[in-house]
């Protein structure tokens, strides 16, 4: 199934099996183990089937990655260092090398499914996205990756209160209606206690996080030490409480900080890029040139570029998610949860309660049902229902007539609200409007038909006969061309095939006259020489002139019979009429 979705996403099979080969060196990654050696403080990995599998899928060599996964290289002025890892440092680059590699595969295919569902398109600068993204997440430990997930879920929810509440109710009092405000369970506090600068969650774990010796237990004193004055947050020594829009969650700090950093040892990139793989290579080649990229843009040596955390960089790709979002008309579709056992059939009345007060459900309902759902400009509604005025009206502004429209068909008052700029209808209202414009248009039809009845037969037959005089002289131009054409290239043919076959017969005359001729000569200098060796009578003279005659002509019936003959069959055959242009005084051998 896997493969087949792969093949329809327009990736090769050679790219397939580079993605495999992969995720295997990624499982067998996450088999290695170390041991202590020395003194305990420093480690060394264990040589096994995991090193020798992972090392050749990786495309270099067991001690390459064993140096790799064990020690780190410190450059002290000219000189390198070389210097062994502690237990917990070798455990965090074998994860790091294990997720950079699975996170730059996972953006590699995805990349290569949008180069093909993009081939041979044009930006019209319209798009459909998918946004997969976790509910609310609250287990009975919660860590970074939940600290993540429900951070995205609250901007989402601010999202949400924002085109429910916020600009609703704006509209409203920026167009003069007269409007009772909606008050609702706003949830700004809590986002300000993720994002606010330099006092946040966010920015205090990133400032912790570029710390090497920092801890997890630091960071959460500087937590309970700068927030505790927030209402949304409860601190505590190992951990802290948010108090987000679906209830109060408690997050524990350990592994915050590792998490977060993410980073990637240049070692690790080194032996990446020594790799025999192609795409380690490629993964490796693309880190480097982002973080040349990003040191020169702040003037650092590469040695101390600092990546980007990964708190930051989900807040940097959540708040791009919101600008794409603020330019759609969103649809909202609220799920609620049962229960939390994720067992059908459950039905726990207190969550579900909490859950509708959590999302301000309630009051979703109160301002749909005081709201005004429908509106329209005014010039949009003239246009639409100008129809239904009498036609002896008098036209005036769009706001006059729209006025005059509601009151002819008495639209209650509190049905409605007129605005600077739109029109404002409760839910129903409009179904009035459409059902008389529905009427009237109908009844337009119906006399427009009455009209035309009897005309239409009449005009058609006309229209139709004028048409087919236009097609049958159509067509007999288009059969005279044709025809001319045929013509043309036949005797183009029958010239050349005639030409062909007169230079064949002249040939053919000119070799046998040019023979003949030979023949002759040969003849005449015998009877010359004969005559000289024995002089005959003149009447025996007279003889051999005939019978040389005679001789000549014979030959001449011969070849005409051999080459001649063929010739002229070939032309009757061809239903050709053959004339030889040769003036007629002209014999052969003459």
């Amino acid at each position: 199934m896997l493969v087949k979705a792969l093949n329809t996403a327009g990736i090769s099979e050679r790219d397939q099996e580079h993605a495999f080969q992969m995720v295997a060196a990624v499982l067998w990654l996450g088999n290695i183990t170390f041991q202590a050696i020395g003194n305990g403080n420093n480690v060394e990995v264990v040589q096994c089937e995991a090193v020798i599998n992972a090392a050749s899928l990786m495309g270099c060599s067991a001690n390459d990655l064993m140096l790799a996964l064990s020690t780190r290289k410190i450059q002290a002025g000219k000189d390198k260092v070389v210097k062994s890892l502690t237990m917990q440092q070798a455990i965090d680059i074998r994860d790091a090398m294990a997720k950079f590699i699975y996170a730059n595969l996972f953006d590699w295919i995805v990349d290569k499914i949008n180069r093909s569902l993009a081939m041979g398109k044009e930006k019209t600068g319209r798009s459909i996205n998918i946004l997969d993204i976790y509910g609310f997440e609250s287990f009975e430990k919660n860590s970074f990756e939940q600290f993540c997930i429900n951070y995205a879920n609250e901007r989402l929810q601010q999202h949400c209160y924002r085109h429910l509440f916020k600009l609703e109710q704006e509209e409203y009092e920026l167009d003069g209606i007269d409007w009772t405000k909606v008050d609702f369970q706003d949830n700004q506090e809590c986002l300000d206690l993720f994002e606010k600068k330099p006092i946040g969650i966010i920015s205090l774990l990133d400032e912790e996080s570029n710390f090497d010796k920092a801890t997890d237990l630091a960071f959460a004193n500087k937590l309970k030490q700068h927030l505790k004055a927030n209402p949304c947050y409860r601190g505590d020594r190992e951990e802290f409480g948010i108090r987000h829009y679906a209830g109060e969650v408690i997050y524990d700090t350990s592994g915050f900080l590792n998490k977060n950093r993410d980073t990637v040892h240049p070692d690790t990139i080194q032996l990446l890029s020594s790799s025999s793989e192609d795409l380690l290579k490629l993964f490796a080649s693309s880190f480097a040139n982002q973080s040349k990229k990003t040191a020169s843009s702040i003037h650092i040596e590469i040695s101390d570029f600092q990546k980007q955390t990964v708190a930051t960089k989900f807040k940097d790709v959540l708040f791009k998610l919101m600008q794409q979002l603020e330019s759609t008309a969103p649809h909202f579709i609220c799920c609620i949860k049962p229960n939390n056992k994720q067992v059908p059939g459950m039905y726990n009345n207190d969550l579900v309660f909490e859950q509708l007060r959590s999302y301000s459900l309630l009051e979703v309902v109160r301002i749909s049902r005081s709201g005004y759902p429908t509106r329209m400009t005014h010039q949009e509604f003239c246009l639409r229902y100008g129809v239904l005025l009498p036609e002896d009206h008098e036209r005036k502004d769009p706001l006059s007539m729209s006025v005059s429209i509601l009151r002819k068909f008495d639209i209650l008052p509190e049905m409605y609200r007129v605005g600077y700029t739109k029109l404002y209808f409760r839910v129903g209202q409009i179904v009035v409007l459409e059902e008389v414009r529905k009427q009237v248009l109908q009844g337009t039809l119906e006399v427009q038909k009455c009209y035309s009845g009897p005309h239409t037969p009449r005009h058609f037959h006309e229209l139709k006969g004028v048409v087919i005089i236009l097609q049958s002289f159509v067509r007999g131009e288009i059969a005279r061309r044709q025809y001319k054409d045929s013509l043309e290239s036949k005797q183009k043919d029958a010239n050349k095939e005639n030409d062909e076959l007169l230079v064949a017969v002249l040939q053919i005359q000119s070799a046998i006259r040019c023979w003949l001729a030979q023949r002759h000569l040969n003849q005449l200098q015998k009877s010359k020489k004969l005559i000289q060796d024995r002089p005959k009578p003149a009447k025996k003279t007279t003889e051999v002139k005939n019978s040389s005659i005679c001789f000549r002509i014979n030959i001449f019936k011969n070849l005409v019979a051999c080459c001649v003959k063929p010739v002229l069959a070939g032309l009757a055959c061809r239903n050709f009429t053959f004339c030889c242009r040769r003036p007629r005084k002209a014999g052969f051998g003459g």
